[in-house]
C-alpha cells in the first residue's frame, strides 16, 4: 500500500518543472514546484550519461570553508543546465532507489546507501513531501523501509 504511494507521489512530478537544487553538506534537495525531494543518502546527477557532481563530490574541499568542495563547485557549474528541465520519466527500484529524467538528458539518481544497521536504528535516505502538506504527507524512505509520516 505505501509502495503505491509513493508511486503517486513520483507521477505527480512528470510534467512539472526542477525549479531549484539546493545543498546542505552532503545532502542534495530538489524543488518541483509544491512537492520537494531532500536526499540524504548517495545522488548523483547525470548530462547525457556523463557524471556533473555527486554527493560524496563534498568530500574534496579545502578543510577551511564548508562552502569550498566539488559539489558546491559542480553546482555552481552546471546548476543553469540542471534547472528548470521538465521532469519526463520516474522510477523506483525494488530496493527503493529513484531515478528521474527530466528534459535535455539530464538524470536524477538516488541510491540507497545503507545495509540493515546493527549499532543505529533503520537510516533514512531519501524523502518527498508536499511543501504545504494540504494533500500529501511526508513519505520517507529508510534503508529497508518506507514510512508514511
Amino acid at each position: 500500500m505505501i509502495r503505491t504511494k509513493i508511486i503517486d507521489r513520483l507521477e505527480l512530478l512528470k510534467g512539472r518543472n526542477l525549479d531549484n537544487l539546493s545543498l546542505a553538506c552532503e545532502m542534495m534537495m530538489f524543488t518541483f514546484g509544491d512537492i520537494v525531494i531532500h536526499s540524504q543518502c548517495f545522488t548523483r546527477i547525470l548530462c547525457k550519461e556523463r557524471v556533473l557532481f555527486t554527493t560524496l563530490d563534498y568530500q574534496n574541499w579545502d578543510e577551511t570553508d564548508a562552502e569550498n568542495n566539488d559539489e558546491w563547485y559542480n553546482l555552481s557549474l552546471h546548476k543553469n543546465i540542471i534547472i528548470n528541465n521538465k521532469v519526463v520519466k520516474t522510477q523506483i527500484t525494488n530496493t527503493n532507489d529513484l531515478y528521474i529524467w527530466l528534459e535535455n538528458d539530464i538524470q536524477l539518481q538516488i541510491f540507497i546507501s545503507n545495509g540493515s544497521p546493527h549499532y543505529v536504528e533503520d537510516c533514512e535516505q531519501w524523502r518527498i513531501f508536499e511543501i504545504d502538506r494540504k494533500t500529501i504527507p511526508h513519505i520517507v524512505v529508510y534503508s529497508n523501509r518506507i514510512q508514511e509520516e
